[in-house]
Formats: structure tokens, C-alpha cells, sequence
């Protein structure tokens, strides 16, 4: 035990030979001879009284320390050799860990040596590793045998190599030119100070051997890749163009190709090219190939890039117009066949689509204009190119038509329409005249240019025209001075060869055109006859999109002519779900009960319009609630038995009620608190405060004619304001003076006589005239007692079953809409019906006792209670205010006479306009 413990305490002071030093040690040791006998002797004597003891191990073994750059080296070629095992099995897997194991040491080494020479036995492995790589990707038979791991770890070696070696090229040429050389191997094995005898002049020679060899593999490739450039244009055939051009084309999608290289050899092919025709094929495949530089959806062609590849087109129809015998033709395929130009006198075809292209650049254009920022001078530029975007359409058309299907020249048309309809006619005039102004400007420059140069130097600049980004505006293009005549010829050719989608687009294009132009009649009339609000739900999500922007400039449009219920019936659909950004495409609305994917949201972004074809939502939202409140206020005014009082727009409605529970209202800041605060004193009959509220909006700046519009909302207001107050204050009245009536609201006689009467005929307001004296006698009509109760408990009821039906469908699960958008009307005697899925509340407002309103209910079941349905129909809706008893028919059996008086829903004309499905609400 003594002597276990003396041998431990002795070893304590020595190196074991599992353990390795640290880094410092490494660094500090100077390992010298003298240092090294040292410490062999201090073991040796410490271990020689321990002579004949059973406890030690190798008590005559002599233990030798070896410095941390041997170690290193040892490690390495421990590890070349395990590699080298492993590349005798194919054993791929294994040999990426070890090679990942192998780089490590190699920078552990070149630390400790402080060298930045590699040695030589990680060359030797890194050559047999790429010979061996060569050798089995070109085995098939010992590819198939492997394992899909191994496969894989083959092909990921094979791409590291590639690219690892590439550092160390140098190194492996000259081990490729002396493999039999060991004055490395040896030097990596010397222990001494000196350097690893890679400075020799054997080595020297070898390294500018290797350079030179390398020089020369380098000068091929390159004279490989240029020697088309390099000849003289007079030389190269019409073969060795369509060889090279074949070529470049096989060669695209390939890995590895150089996308620009290729444009750029394409450019120089063009000023080689023999002939119009083949000049016409080499400038088709730049445009693909310029096309496959950016082969993304999610981003846009770098402006630069587009300006080039449309210049090139631009080329190509000058051609196209100057050479009348070729044909761009899709269906072509036989143009390598060729050994020379065609002569003018046959039709000479060449494959490729043209529309194609053209609409690729207007997406290009469209997704450019979507994510540069629209409050930069940026995006003033570039929509300065849309009018030579619009004569390179205008050009495509013109030429294509005697070659192109008519379908196919459809859809161009609807292109080019789609750049006009959002326009006013100010805007189009100012492009028009900026057009011309960009024509004049090109066509001074060109004489200029012809005066200051001469020939020579021209026909160089028109070989290198094509590889500059110089935009320019054809001198035959002429925008047409009237652009509704224009949208017509555009729309009629659209409407005779188009399919179903592109003469849906146009129609919906037309109607917005004719909307911002006042033409409201028209474009109602337009909406009315093609029944697209019926259909539009089963279209795809760009046109849905088309359609809502439509309909919202048929309400700006409605309200300007002051026809405020056409207005509202429009805009109500886009308001009721609150989602207008995400309805119009332009913003995401963000809410926390909707989680979107990534590809939703990029998908989203895809479908946003461009900054300068947005509506103003602050104009839209005021137009709406406005329309909303000249249309509410009277209602909320009517008394509580009126049959017709019910809600009109309930956004309009929750934004009252939310208004009225505010504790402490503050002055209004934006459009919503404006409208309110209007609606508060609309309902006590000030007008004038109502209109100061108004008419301090911002958004009415918008409007070209401003003052025209808001003196058409104080004649609103006026009038509404004259009804809010007789239904309000007109029970408290013996009689009111016509006269004063007609000074409060600064009405005409004639007009205020005529809102009273009809709300007389209307039966809304209980009063007749008085002729003689010019008064409106009142008629004091106030509900007895009973009847008051009975109105009450018809309320409660009507409450009850509410929530009795909403635990059910709670409870059960059940999809049943409660929502109270979908409520059918309320009236006695069944002549208000309400045609949704639960049909009218049946009698909650009859005059009379008797039966109430059967509606349409579609819900499950029929009606209950005092609620009428297909399946209940007839005398369930009793309880109306005067009278009547409580329901009593709750569904369960065959329905009475009421059941087969259903008729089918007829809809005022601008309600259907204003059907907006939810489906296309994504």
C-alpha cells in the first residue's frame, strides 16, 4: 500500500502519455534535448526504488516525451491513413466525419508550427480523395450498390471538395507533377527549428512548373469561352451563330452557368448575327435569357434589367414592321434547320411569343411599382415608363394580328385597358402631353447626334445600343387624344373575341372608368345587365378585387350626385366586415384572431395594388358613414311603434352605440368622430353644427369639385334635419308654422311643403295641413297602457328567444347564423317581409291584432315563437304592439294558408349592387 502511494506521489511530478497538454504548455515548452534527458533521468531515478515491486507496471519501460509539433503531425497522419481505410470500402459517411476531424488538426498543426505552408501528407490525401471521388462517380454499377446515406454523403463530398480544393490548387499541381518526392514528408517529420525544406530550389523549380501549367489550363478555358469574340466579325458564318446560339439555349437552367455571361455573349451575337432573321432569333433568347436573371415571383427585375430587355423588344418590332416576310410564330419549331438567311420573298417564321413577353413585362412593371417606395422620386420615374411600355403593347398588337388568335389578342387588349381605366381625364391629358414632350426631346437629341457624328461612330453606337439600358419612346406611337372613344375600341374588340374572365375585367373596368368620369346611370346600368355581383363570388381573387374597387367608385360616384341611398347600398358591404385594406388590396389588416401563413401573407403581398391606383379609404369611409347617417338619423328620430324602424346600417349603428357609452367625449379627430359628433346634433335638429362638424373633414381636399359636393351635403342635412324634428319634437306641437319651419331650416316653402306631406302620406308623421292659416296641425296618437305593456312583453319575449336559441347552438354545436345582418324585416300584416334565413319577427309592430309577417325563413325548423318561416309559416308572429296573442304555431306541423303565399325575394335594384359574397372576403 506504502509503495502504491509513494509510486503515485513520484508520478504526480511526470507527464502521463494518456493525457495531453494544454495549449500554454505546448507554447511554453522550448523542447530541447537537455530539458527532455532531464526529465527521463528524474523518472528513472524515482522509479529505481521501486525495483521488484508487484505494483508497477512498466517499471523498466523508458517513457520519452515528444514535443506538441510531433504530436500534431502524428494526429494527422493517423487520420490521412483512417480516410485512406475508408476510401478502400466506399465508405463515404464515414470519411465526411473524418474529414471534418482532418481540417481541425490541420489548423491545431499550424498553430503549433506557427507555418503557413500546408503539409505535404494533407496534399497526398487531398489528391487521392479527388481521384477516388472520380473514380467512383464514374462507377455506375458501385453508385447504384450504395446506400441512400452513402449516396448522399458522396454527392455532399463531392461539392466540398469542389470547393475546398480550389485553396489549395497550387499545392496539388505540384504534387500531381513530383508525387515521388519526399523531402516534405521528411521535413515534416524532423524535429528541428528549421523550416519544412519547401523553400528548395527543386521545390522552387517545380512551383513555377506547376504555375505555368496552371497558366496554361487557365489560358484555354479562356480562350475556350472567347474565341467567338475574338475573331473578326467578317469571318463568323451564319452556322457558327446558330451553333452558338444553340448552344447558349441548351445550356439554360443548367447549374453552374454564368446567367450574365450569357446575355452578354447573346449581345454580341447580335451585332454578328447575318441577316434580319437570325438577328430576330439571337435578340428573342437575350430576352429569356435576360428573363432568367431574375427568375423570383417574389421580387421584381431590377429596373435597369427591364429597361434593356424592353429596348431589345422595341428592336425587334422595328424589325418585324421593316421586314414584313417574318413571322413570329408559337408554334414554329424548325429554325436550327436553317444553313442561311431566307430570302424577302418567302415567309420566313421563327418561334417565340411575343404577348408572352409583353405581359411578363407588365407584371415586371406592376410588381416594381408595388414595392418602390411611392414617396421617392424613384417612383415618379418609373411610371414615366409606362407610356413607352403602353407603344411597345400598342406596336405588339398591330403586328401580331394577322399571326396571333384572336383570344390570345384579347387578352393584350385587356392589358393595355388596364392601364387606362383608373386614369381621370386630367391624368390621362398630363401623360398624353408628357408623352409627346419625351418624343419631341428624343427626336432634337437625334439631330443633334446626327450632326455631331459621323458614320462610322454611328454604326458602333448601334452595335452597342443593345447592351445599354437607353429607354426611349417609339416616334410612332400616338396616344389618342379622347380616351373614352379609345376605352370603347379597346372594350368592343375585348367583348367579341375574349373569354369569359377577360370580358369580365373589361366590363368591370369600364364601369369604374365611366364611375370616376360621373357617368353613374351608365356604369349602374353596366353592373345591372352583366350580373356580375351575382357571379363574381366563382371568379378568381384578382378580379373579386377588381369588382369591390368598381363598386366603391360607383358609391364615390352616387354620393357626388347626391343620391345617398345608391351610395350607401354600394359602400355597405365593403364596410360590414371591416376589412375594407384587405378588400380594396391595398394593406394588410392585421387581427388577432387570424393567423396567416407565409405563403398567405406573400400571396397577399402579390395581390396589392400600386400606390397611385389606391382609393382614398378616408374619403370612402366618410361617404359611407355620411350616407349612413342621413339614412339612420330619421329612423332612430321615429317613435318606437313605427313598422319601419329598423336598422339600415348596423357598422353605422355598433358606432353610435360605442359613441353614446363614452363617459367623457372629447373634440372629434378623425372621420368617425366628426360623423358622430354630426349625428348628436343632427338629432336634435342643428343642422348648422352637423354641417360645421362635416365640413371640416380633410378628405373633401380630394374632390376636383369640392364646393359642389358640400353644398349638396348642407341640402341633405337640411332636409333630414327637418324630418329628425318633427318625428322628435313633433308631439309636443299643437301646430308649427310652414313659415317657420321653412326659416329654420332654410328651406323653400315649396320643399318643406313637400317633405311634410310625403311624411304625411308615409304615415310617419300623425298631422294635416291647415291651409288658411299655414300651419301643420298635430294629431296627438300616444299608445294606451295595455298597449305599452303588451309592446314591452313582446320585447322581453323576443329577447328570450334570442337566447334560448343562441344556448342551443352553443350547445349542440350546430352552424346557425344568430347574427342579426341575416334578421328578416319586422311588420304586421305580413307586408314588410324579411327574406333571410330566419324570416320576419311576425307582428312586432302590427297596428292591428291579427297574424304577423310568414317572412322566408331558411333556418332549421321554420320560425318559433312569434317567428314566421317556410315551415311554420302563418300564424306564429302574434304579439304585435296593440294586440294580438303570443305565438302560438312553433313548427312542428305542415303550415297553414301563409306557407304557400311565399314569393321569391324582390331586391331594389342598387341592394343587389351592393352583394358582395363573403367567399371572395379572403
Amino acid at each position: 500500500m506504502a509503495s502504491r502511494l509513494q509510486g503515485s506521489f513520484w508520478a504526480q511530478g511526470s507527464d502521463s502519455e494518456d493525457e495531453e497538454p494544454s495549449e500554454e504548455e505546448e507554447s511554453s515548452s522550448e523542447d530541447s534535448d537537455s530539458s527532455s534527458d532531464s526529465e527521463a533521468g528524474a523518472r528513472k531515478g524515482a522509479s529505481k526504488f521501486l525495483v521488484g515491486s508487484s505494483d508497477s507496471d512498466s517499471s523498466d519501460d523508458k517513457r520519452v516525451v515528444r514535443s506538441a509539433k510531433d504530436r500534431r503531425y502524428d494526429e494527422l497522419r493517423s487520420t490521412c491513413d483512417e480516410i485512406r481505410n475508408k476510401l478502400h470500402i466506399n465508405d463515404w459517411n464515414s470519411i465526411q466525419t473524418l474529414f471534418d476531424k482532418l481540417n481541425k488538426q490541420l489548423e491545431k498543426t499550424q498553430k503549433v508550427t506557427e507555418a503557413a505552408t500546408v503539409p505535404r501528407v494533407y496534399i497526398k490525401l487531398l489528391v487521392e480523395l479527388e481521384d477516388s471521388l472520380l473514380k467512383t462517380l464514374g462507377d455506375r454499377e458501385a453508385k447504384k450498390k450504395m446506400s441512400p446515406t452513402n449516396a448522399k454523403a458522396l454527392n455532399t463530398m463531392r461539392q466540398r471538395l469542389k470547393k475546398h480544393n480550389l485553396g489549395y490548387a497550387e499545392d496539388m499541381d505540384k504534387f500531381r507533377a513530383n508525387p515521388e518526392s519526399t523531402a516534405d514528408e521528411s521535413s515534416d517529420s524532423d524535429d528541428s527549428d528549421s523550416d519544412d525544406g519547401s523553400g528548395s530550389d527543386e521545390d522552387v523549380d517545380q512551383g513555377s512548373d506547376a504555375d505555368g501549367a496552371f497558366e496554361k489550363i487557365k489560358s484555354k478555358s479562356e480562350k475556350k469561352k472567347d474565341r467567338l469574340l475574338s475573331m473578326d466579325p467578317k469571318d463568323i458564318s451564319y452556322e457558327m451563330v446558330s451553333k452558338k446560339l444553340q448552344d447558349i439555349m441548351l445550356a439554360r437552367g443548367k447549374k453552374g452557368v454564368d446567367r450574365q455571361e450569357q446575355v452578354e455573349m447573346l449581345t454580341y451575337l447580335t451585332s454578328v448575327a447575318k441577316g434580319p432573321c437570325q438577328r430576330i432569333s439571337v435578340m428573342l433568347s437575350m430576352v429569356s435569357a435576360i428573363f432568367d436573371i431574375n427568375p423570383s415571383m417574389s421580387t421584381h427585375m431590377p429596373v435597369p434589367l427591364w429597361k434593356r430587355c424592353v429596348s431589345v423588344v422595341l428592336e425587334v418590332l422595328s424589325l418585324l414592321s421593316t421586314h414584313t416576310h417574318i413571322v413570329i410564330d408559337d408554334s414554329f419549331e424548325g429554325s436550327d434547320e436553317r444553313t442561311e438567311e431566307p430570302s424577302p420573298e418567302q415567309e420566313a417564321p421563327i418561334p417565340g411569343n411575343l404577348i408572352a413577353v409583353v405581359e411578363r413585362l407588365d407584371d415586371e412593371l406592376f410588381k416594381s411599382l408595388q414595392m418602390i417606395d411611392p414617396h421617392t422620386h424613384q417612383y415618379m420615374d418609373r411610371l414615366k415608363d409606362e407610356p413607352v411600355f403602353l407603344a411597345m403593347a400598342a406596336q405588339t398588337q398591330d403586328i401580331q394580328a394577322n399571326h396571333t388568335d384572336q383570344k390570345t389578342l384579347a387578352r393584350l387588349a385587356l392589358r393595355r385597358m388596364e392601364h387606362f381605366y383608373h386614369k381621370t381625364a386630367d391624368v390621362y391629358e398630363a401623360m398624353r402631353k408628357i408623352t409627346m414632350a419625351q418624343q419631341q426631346a428624343d427626336a432634337a437629341a437625334e439631330v443633334d447626334k446626327d450632326a455631331l457624328k459621323d458614320e462610322d461612330e454611328l454604326d458602333a453606337e448601334v452595335v452597342t445600343a443593345v447592351g445599354q439600358a437607353t429607354l426611349k419612346v417609339p416616334a410612332d406611337f400616338v396616344m389618342e387624344a379622347d380616351c373614352e372613344a379609345f376605352m370603347e375600341s379597346l372594350s368592343r374588340q375585348i367583348y367579341e373575341h375574349g373569354d369569359e374572365r377577360t370580358k369580365a375585367r373589361a366590363m368591370l373596368c369600364t364601369i369604374f372608368f365611366k364611375a370616376i368620369r360621373e357617368d353613374f346611370y351608365g356604369a349602374r346600368d353596366m353592373m345591372l345587365m352583366s350580373h356580375l355581383q351575382d357571379n363574381v363570388q366563382h371568379m378568381d381573387i384578382s378580379t373579386q378585387i377588381l369588382f369591390n374597387r368598381a363598386m366603391a367608385q360607383l358609391g364615390l360616384c352616387a354620393f357626388r350626385k347626391g343620391l345617398v341611398p345608391d351610395a350607401h347600398s354600394c359602400l355597405s358591404e365593403l364596410y360590414t366586415t371591416g376589412r375594407v385594406k384587405e378588400l380594396l388590396a391595398q394593406g394588410m389588416s392585421i387581427s388577432r384572431y387570424q393567423d396567416k401563413t407565409p405563403e398567405q401573407e406573400k400571396l397577399e403581398r402579390r395581390r396589392q395594388m400600386p400606390f397611385h391606383m389606391h382609393i382614398n379609404l378616408e374619403l370612402l369611409e366618410s361617404v359611407h358613414l355620411i350616407s349612413a347617417m342621413l339614412l339612420e338619423v330619421p329612423v332612430l328620430a321615429a317613435p318606437d311603434f313605427d313598422p319601419k324602424k329598423r336598422p339600415i346600417s348596423k357598422p353605422f349603428r355598433r358606432l353610435m352605440d360605442n359613441y353614446e357609452r363614452q363617459t367623457f367625449t372629447g373634440p372629434p379627430e378623425n372621420v368617425r368622430d366628426h360623423v358622430m359628433a354630426a349625428t348628436r346634433a343632427l338629432l336634435k335638429g342643428e343642422w348648422q353644427r352637423a354641417y360645421a362638424y362635416l365640413s371640416d373633414l380633410p378628405s373633401w381636399n380630394l374632390l376636383a369639385e369640392k364646393d359642389k359636393v358640400l353644398h349638396m351635403i348642407q341640402q341633405q342635412l337640411k332636409e333630414e334635419g327637418l324630418r329628425t324634428y318633427l318625428l322628435t319634437y313633433g308631439a309636443f306641437y299643437h301646430s308649427l308654422s310652414h313659415q317657420h319651419l321653412s326659416q329654420t331650416f332654410d328651406l323653400p316653402d315649396k320643399k318643406v311643403h313637400s317633405i311634410i306631406s310625403k311624411m304625411m302620406m308615409a304615415e310617419q308623421l300623425a298631422g294635416s295641413w291647415d291651409q288658411p292659416t299655414g300651419t301643420v296641425v298635430m294629431h296627438a296618437a300616444h299608445a294606451s297602457r295595455l298597449q305599452a305593456a303588451a309592446g314591452a312583453l313582446a320585447d322581453k319575449a323576443t329577447a328570450l328567444v334570442d337566447l334560448n336559441e343562441r344556448a342551443l347552438s352553443l350547445r349542440t354545436g350546430g352552424v346557425r347564423d344568430m347574427d342579426d345582418d341575416r334578421e328578416g324585416g319586422r311588420g304586421g300584416f305580413g307586408e314588410d317581409r324579411g327574406f333571410s334565413r330566419r324570416g320576419g319577427r311576425g307582428g312586432r309592430s302590427g297596428l292591428l291584432p291579427g297574424p304577423g309577417d310568414y317572412g322566408r325563413g331558411l333556418g332549421r325548423g321554420g320560425g318559433r315563437g312569434n317567428r314566421g318561416g317556410l315551415r311554420s309559416g302563418g300564424l306564429g308572429g302574434g304579439m304585435g304592439r296593440f294586440g294580438g296573442g303570443i305565438g302560438f304555431n312553433e313548427g312542428r306541423f305542415p303550415s297553414d294558408r301563409f306557407s304557400r303565399r311565399q314569393q321569391a325575394p324582390t331586391y331594389d335594384h342598387m341592394t343587389s349592387l351592393g352583394r358582395v359574397g363573403n367567399s371572395r372576403r379572403q
